[in-house]
């Protein structure tokens, strides 16, 4: 869905293509991979505990996190004092007990002691690809859970036909760049964004603009939203949240990335066809108004050539449906 016309102008200009790792080239459908305590507590307490915490949050990890506490039959714990830091983590109460639940730099900026054992740990679960969350319980370090996501199954074909038609790709997140180079290892000649919090990434948007690029920014989530408007052109999935979509300036259906190459061609081939157009009619008023004024052509000729010249018009306007048809 496009929402105003003149995007499809930006759009067919656009040359860098800026895209959302979690959500938008992945699945966001994140599963619970390894669980790790250090401490006293099970893998199903150190589970339960953190699925409490997360229980009041909406980022796609603290769903997957709950919902593998739900499988397991896990019931979770009362929570109060429940807080959250975008792109860090989020911190709650448990009979008086100081829970965080977070990125490992954001727990020891907290003052979290990690040891070296466990800090390999997490090191070799990111080079996999998979994303790991640390467990606190008052300054002391619990473990950690570590979580997978798999990319679309049209990421990859998309990503090579917008690169054949000379667009620059960039893939923003919030993870790890050794979870980031994992999951995009299938890609190439991209560049890649790691740990970007998420009043940050508008500003990876206008720093490439800075450099001449016009940028099509696609993403799913609230916190995309921002570069969604900072972008020349903002896309979001359908299944993205209420405030990205309404930030963006085209919606992709069907949840299928392949709609942003899509979305390329069409706004290339529409741009292509007005112009085609415009020449169309340019051209019959420099050839038969002049003849007509030199009285060189029979009245009954103009007055034909005149509904056929917009029959032209409109046939050639008409081969944009097709398009539409065929993909």
């Amino acid at each position: 869905m496009v929402k105003q016309g003149e995007t499809l102008e930006r759009l067919s200009s656009v040359n860098h293509f800026v895209f959302d790792k979690t959500g938008t080239l992945t699945t966001g459908q994140l599963n619970v991979h390894v669980i790790e305590p250090c401490a006293e507590l099970t893998e199903s307490e150190l589970l339960r505990l953190a699925a409490s915490v997360e229980q009041h949050s909406e980022h796609t990890i603290a769903t997957a996190i709950c919902d593998a506490a739900i499988s397991a039959g896990l019931k979770l714990l009362s929570i109060t004092k429940f807080t959250t830091t975008p792109g860090r983590g989020v911190t709650a109460f448990i009979d008086d007990k100081h829970i965080l639940v977070g990125t490992r730099q954001w727990l020891s900026s907290q003052g979290i002691y990690f040891p070296e054992t466990l800090n390999n740990t997490i090191l070799q679960n990111e080079k996999q690809g998979i994303s790991c969350v640390s467990v606190a319980v008052d300054d002391e370090l619990q473990g950690i859970i570590g979580l997978t996501d798999t990319l679309r199954k049209d990421a990859i074909s998309t990503i090579e036909l917008l690169q054949a038609t000379g667009a620059k790709i960039t893939v923003l997140s919030g993870d790890r760049l050794d979870v980031v180079n994992a999951v995009t290892k299938s890609f190439s000649n991209i560049q890649r964004f790691a740990e970007v919090l998420p009043q940050d990434k508008s500003a990876v948007v206008k720093s490439l603009q800075a450099q001449g690029d016009i940028v099509a920014m696609i993403g799913d989530g609230i916190n995309d939203a921002p570069a969604l408007i900072q972008a020349d052109v903002g896309m979001a999935l359908a299944s993205g949240t209420d405030v990205s979509v309404e930030s963006a300036d085209v919606v992709l259906s069907h949840q299928e990335l392949a709609k942003v190459a899509e979305a390329k061609l069409l706004a290339t081939t529409t741009l292509r066809i007005i112009r085609q157009n415009i020449m169309l009619s340019i051209g019959y008023n420099v050839i038969m108004v002049p003849l007509a004024m030199c009285a060189w052509v029979n009245p009954l000729v103009a007055a034909i050539t005149m509904p056929i010249s917009s029959l032209l018009v409109i046939g050639n306007s008409a081969r944009i449906g097709r398009f539409m048809k065929k993909e």
